[in-house]
């Protein structure tokens, strides 16, 4: 779907190709911001996409977005066509022309920042043809070439300041000196402290929940991922408990809701997940039960949605430490730990911090575990309570046959879950 291939693949010589033999190559290819929703459709349509492209030293050409829908049905092999290339640039401008004329095309921001990259360095007919732009085009994009460059670092810049990377990361992704990004972060920030980026524009036509009962409709997240919460979850929390560029701490990450909220509320995000998805390549990969990750700047607001105990077992993965799959004392110590250890790091550093946990009690076989409640008790033992909500689940999450039973039993079901924040 959604591509015009130059040629019909059945007609090529295809190989195969195993996963972990691909190598993508971040510098080469020529997207610069993966689309999860298109992966997640690709995914779903394996039996009608046409081989990825590489070189003859398996480098990816053509066809991330391919690759990833392989990589999240945990496909082991994938379709291949390999092209015979004779240098690094022949790769690039390979890799940029299949991109601009099918599959998922680039955009025309992202050629022209191609066109501007390759100004005074390739002939102008090539760029031309590499791009399928006309040489007007080429002319009127390069006129600004350096304006154009400057906006395409601060960009770079910003996004990677909001996903929490240091000064010094910044400085060597984008070439600059520290100091000059320094400068370049005091002007995002500057931003809301005179009032030109507030909570009165970023929330403007925003209803905020205003009791504590949060019913909202079904998970609308573009990226379905098990434990998907509904993003008014986020956006409410984040407009109750933050400030604009304000960092979020989530080490569960799921689907990246909480990214998407941040983005779209202008608050800075460290998200991780013990089993990022493929889907998504702004979620760092930590284990939560090994404490902190090391590089965690001191968050204002950590979003805590772990997998509901047992309920939720070989469900992410069949990983010990995954929480569902770990016996409840230590799944409880945990989130202990979480909790300590965050008021370790807010100390003298935080004193407005908040953590929100969303948890819904484990029920089998009429056996009812009050996780919630267990949880709560384990986190005061550092924080103290400020809310608890109640968020009921979007649909009935019970069969006919097994409310039938429960009626036989005379039991009731749960349907909601918990909402708890705390602060120090």
């Amino acid at each position: 779907p959604g591509w015009t291939p130059a040629l019909c693949y059945e007609e090529r010589n295809m190989e195969t190709r195993k996963i972990s033999e691909i190598i993508y190559r971040q510098d080469l290819y020529p997207r610069f911001k993966p689309n999860p929703a298109k992966i997640q459709e690709y995914a779903e349509n394996l039996d009608r996409l046409p081989p990825i492209e590489i070189d003859q030293h398996n480098i990816l050409i053509d066809g991330y977005h391919r690759l990833k829908a392989y990589e999240t049905e945990k496909r082991e092999e994938i379709p291949v066509q390999v092209i015979q290339v004779q240098s690094e640039a022949e790769l690039e401008r390979l890799a940029v022309a299949h991109n601009a004329t099918h599959g998922l095309q680039l955009t025309q921001d992202e050629k022209k920042a191609y066109a501007i990259k390759w100004w005074d360095v390739i002939p102008v007919d090539e760029i031309c043809a590499s791009l399928s732009i006309s040489e007007k085009t080429y002319q009127r994009w390069t006129a600004a070439k350096q304006e154009q460059k400057e906006a395409q670092i601060k960009q770079r810049v910003y996004d990677m300041w909001m996903q929490c990377y240091t000064q010094e990361e910044i400085a060597d992704a984008v070439g600059l000196d520290r100091r000059t990004i320094g400068l370049r972060i005091d002007d995002f920030a500057k931003n809301a402290k005179n009032g030109q980026l507030s909570d009165f524009t970023i929330f403007r036509n925003f209803e905020p929940e205003l009791y504590m009962l949060w019913s909202f409709g079904k998970a609308t997240n573009e990226v379905r991922h098990f434990g998907n919460i509904p993003p008014e979850i986020i956006d409410n929390l984040l407009y109750y408990y933050t400030k604009p560029f304000d960092i979020v701490f989530d080490p569960f990450g799921g689907g990246g809701s909480t990214i998407d909220k941040c983005l779209e509320r202008k608050r800075r995000y460290y998200v991780s997940d013990l089993n990022p998805i493929p889907a998504r390549n702004d979620i760092r990969k930590w284990d939560i039960t090994q404490g902190l990750p090391p590089d965690l700047p001191v968050p204002d607001f950590v979003f805590l949605d772990p997998p509901y105990w047992k309920q939720a077992e070989g469900k992410y993965s069949n990983d010990a430490n995954d929480l569902a799959n770990m016996e409840l004392e230590n799944f409880l110590e945990v989130i202990g730990d979480i909790a300590k250890n965050i008021k370790r790091k807010w100390s003298g550093n935080r004193p407005d911090g908040k953590l929100a946990l969303i948890i819904g009690a484990y029920q089998k076989d009429w056996n009812f575990t009050d996780l919630p409640f267990l949880c709560y008790q384990m986190i005061c033992k550092y924080l103290t309570p400020i809310a608890r909500i109640q968020v009921p689940y979007s649909t009935q999450v019970y069969g006919g046959q097994y409310v039938q039973r429960a009626k036989d039993a005379k039991q009731m079901l749960n349907i909601s879950r918990d909402l708890m924040v705390f602060g120090l």
